[in-house]
């Protein structure tokens, strides 16, 4: 207890935990850091940069928090675990680096949550912003740590922020410009009690904002607290927002502004994703937004998101490893199936983040051929499809794409799409999608 009394306490030393203690020392902060592993990925990095900041190791049940004078949590650890729970009881503020974040800038701020989508959305937003001549970064859960974009980038007129719910648990202080809620799925059921309490934790992004955008047609998007400007996306020709589809056109009110045809972002799906942005543009930028169209054109999409492979003998092969919940495959098969001459052939598997698979049933049964099944829970899986389609289970996903070489035929896709975490077996969600480019390569 004597080495954390007093300190700003950083627990959890990966990306997020060594950008958070750069930050802090930039500061002149007195700093600890926690961590339950032995050796922590940012440990030889930390011992280089900041060798008189003290690392501390093992199980946190060992530690006393409660003389902290901060807690800076990264977003893998839950604020329920009880070492961390008894020193906010004990009040001992708690934050993350986006709450840091947020106390630091003064450009306006753009934040995005959803279960999925919202890495395509915020990279859309950027080019667009970009293309209107807005200087503009995009940072947070996409890979760029908030506070390490805060020490680079200068002049910053604008910032578009990727938000998991692990990171909105820890964010007090954001109070967006425009907050957009893309959608709630199930997803992290292993973290939460409920999709109820998922859900809440992703309202978190409404806290203090001045405009909120989100999806009409999933009620657990719209902000549950009073916020000043309600922006609707998405529903059909009697119920919508300003911007919506309908067919295969994209609408601002009575007025197409998009065909699909236009697009390179392949996927239906992508038509929700792109009426949220543009809802967000038409706040931010006012009719200026039609200057963005171009940009939005010619997006192709983002690595492992629905991403084209390859054709062979007439097969076509689609990477969308970044489906790691049940919500983003369904919207990954809805979104090509009409595009598929022959069979959809669906390749999931890995670690289900203790998700009910029986939703997946019934899209397999209306549009998937032949599932391969890999990976930790794939046992599940199948149980849940049942005889929705027919069903092969293997160990690896070396060993899926085998199979599919195997049966699949001329005119046929074959969609990875997992629907589960990749821990099982790979470092992280594009070292599985490399995998799977590499085994079709192959």
């Amino acid at each position: 207890m004597a080495k954390l009394k007093d300190k700003h306490v950083v627990i959890g030393l990966g990306k997020t935990g060594l950008s958070c203690v750069r930050f802090l020392r930039r500061l002149e902060c007195p700093v600890a850091v926690v961590d339950t592993r032995a050796e922590p990925p940012a440990a030889a990095q930390l011992r280089a940069e900041f060798p008189d900041v003290t690392l501390l190791t093992g199980p946190l049940d060992k530690f006393d928090f409660t003389g902290c004078r901060e807690l800076v949590v990264s977003p893998g650890l839950s604020l329920k675990h009880p070492a961390i729970n008894k020193a906010i009881a004990a009040g001992v503020p708690y934050a993350g680096d986006v709450d840091l974040f947020a106390r630091s800038v003064d450009a306006p701020v753009i934040a995005v949550t959803g279960s999925n989508g919202k890495s395509t959305v915020v990279t859309l937003l950027g080019k667009a912003l970009e293309a209107l001549g807005y200087n503009t970064c995009v940072a947070g859960n996409i890979g760029l740590p908030v506070l390490d974009a805060l020490s680079k980038s200068l002049e910053v007129e604008v910032w578009v922020l990727e938000l998991s719910s692990y990171q909105l648990e820890t964010t007090h202080s954001l109070q967006a410009g425009i907050a957009v809620n893309l959608n709630v799925s199930a997803d992290h059921l292993d973290r939460y009690d409920s999709l109820d309490d998922y859900a809440m934790a992703k309202q978190r992004i409404f806290d203090g904002c001045e405009a909120a955008v989100y999806w009409i047609e999933d009620h657990r998007t719209k902000p549950a607290q009073p916020v000043q400007l309600l922006l609707p996306f998405g529903g059909d020709e009697n119920d919508h927002g300003r911007f919506y589809v309908v067919g295969d056109q994209l609408m601002d009110g009575s007025r197409v502004v998009l065909n699909r045809s236009e697009l390179h972002l392949q996927g239906r799906h992508n038509l929700l994703n792109i009426c949220a942005c543009l809802t967000v543009l038409g706040q931010f930028a006012g009719t200026d937004y039609r200057r963005a169209l171009p940009a939005i054109k010619a997006f192709s999409g983002l690595p492992h998101r629905c991403e084209w492979v390859a054709e062979i003998d007439g097969v076509r092969w689609i990477n969308d490893s970044k489906g790691t919940n049940l919500g983003s495959t369904v919207a990954a098969i809805e979104g090509l199936v009409d595009s598929v001459a022959g069979t959809l052939l669906l390749i999931a598997g890995g670690e289900g983040k203790g998700a009910d698979f029986s939703s997946l049933r019934p899209v397999v049964a209306a549009s998937v051929g032949r599932v391969i099944l890999f990976g930790r829970d794939r046992a599940l899986m199948a149980e849940a499809i049942g005889d929705a389609a027919a069903v092969v289970l293997v160990e690896t996903l070396q060993q899926a794409v085998a199979q599919a070489r195997a049966s699949a035929q001329a005119g046929d896709v074959v969609l990875f799409s997992p629907a589960c975490a990749s821990f099982d077996q790979f470092e992280n969600y594009e070292d599985r999608g490399r995998q799977f480019v590499a085994a079709v390569a192959g």
